[in-house]
């Protein structure tokens, strides 16, 4: 004690300052980020000075019960559910099997919200969301969970599915907490642009795009078509399964490539380009509608699994190009992570809020 009489006051702030970071530093360790997306659940949270994340495949497979099934379910850590006489094999496994049995896999969500033709969906969507949020760290630990804007082509509202998202994650112990799909991109990628700019967020079910200033929502809209719309058309125009399409895509497409296409290859180039035209044009409507304006160029970001493949940030630039927009377009730029930025974004806004929790 006598020793911290003897402390000089610039001494004493030093100390108090350095405390004032360290809890800061262990404030932003509390608080997830989930993706809630048509093909893939991302959650993210940070761990120490790293963002780590999780990824579940967001579809299921049936298949009759039988012993042998369970031993090879448990052997290689498949995740499944048993329901009567049937296993309901879930998230990365799915696709594998569908494979292997030549049939599609199910998708407990459709268009970015959870399907009504699945009576077996919402199970699946508890296990998909457990598994990927795991445990919480302090009870009522805040989660952002993405959902889209409202769509402009097709006729849904997104209550219902948000209602069952929040009881969901309420029942893990977490304080749930929506976030609009393209603002968690401009949350994850455009801090240095004071969180202004054009996302767009090219997902499997959906394609939500959001033009912000200052974090603010000016124009924000989904589109009810994407990575399993290409999916489905390509599989009808040539005859082959949705699963073995998926699987293609995601493991060799280049839309770089401009001749001696496969005829896997030629009908995915031909449907990304229709989505990507669609898309633009319904983007200029709306900015129309808006009559917004800015004063500098906007610099637009593109995340999403549809926009992986390489080639396809070309594609888009050449599109934009065609469409006249009635607004000035900065940079266009590829998220470091396409998969993630929806993830990242909606937990940068968790440690935000759990921040001024602690405060």
């Amino acid at each position: 004690m006598p020793y911290i009489r003897t402390m000089s006051k610039k001494t004493k702030n030093q100390i108090r300052t350095k405390s004032r970071q360290v809890q800061v530093e262990q404030t932003l360790q509390v608080g997830k980020g989930l993706d809630v997306g048509t093909a893939f659940f991302y959650a993210a949270e940070k761990i120490g000075d790293e963002i780590v994340f999780r990824i579940e495949r967001d579809a299921f497979f049936d298949i009759p019960f039988s012993d042998h099934i369970k031993e090879i379910f448990e052997r290689d850590n498949v995740k499944y559910i048993r329901k009567g006489d049937q296993f309901y094999v879930v998230g990365n496994g799915a696709l594998r099997f569908a494979n292997l049995f030549g049939r599609n896999v199910r998708r407990p969500l459709e268009r970015g919200i959870i399907s009504p033709q699945e009576k077996d969906a919402l199970p699946i969507v508890q296990l998909l969301i457990e598994s990927a949020v795991g445990s919480h760290r302090h009870t009522g630990e805040t989660v952002y969970y993405s959902v889209p804007a409202q769509p402009i082509d097709t006729d849904f509202d997104v209550f219902y599915h948000q209602h069952i998202i929040d009881g969901f994650l309420s029942g893990f112990g977490y304080t749930p907490k929506p976030i609009n799909e393209g603002l968690a991109v401009i949350f994850s990628e455009l801090a240095e642009e004071d969180f202004t700019g054009l996302a767009f967020s090219f997902g499997g079910g959906m394609v939500n795009v959001c033009l912000a200033n200052l974090s603010i929502p000016v124009v924000s809209f989904s589109i009810a078509r994407a990575g399993d719309w290409i999916d489905k058309q390509v599989a009808y125009a040539i005859n082959e399964s949705v699963s073995t399409i998926t699987g293609w895509k995601e493991s060799y497409l280049d839309l770089d490539k401009r001749e001696n296409f496969s005829r896997i290859e030629q009908a995915l180039s031909i449907y990304y380009d229709i989505l990507l035209n669609y898309v633009v044009g319904h983007l200029k409507t709306e900015l129309e509608k808006s009559a917004v304006h800015l004063e500098k160029p906007l610099t637009v970001m593109v995340s999403g699994g549809t926009a992986k493949p390489n080639g396809f940030l070309k594609r888009f630039q050449e599109t934009l190009q065609k469409f006249q927009l009635p607004i000035e377009l900065g940079e266009i730029r590829l998220a470091s992570q396409p998969l993630h930025s929806v993830a990242k974004g909606a937990l940068i806004a968790a440690i935000a809020d759990e921040i001024k929790i602690c405060r």
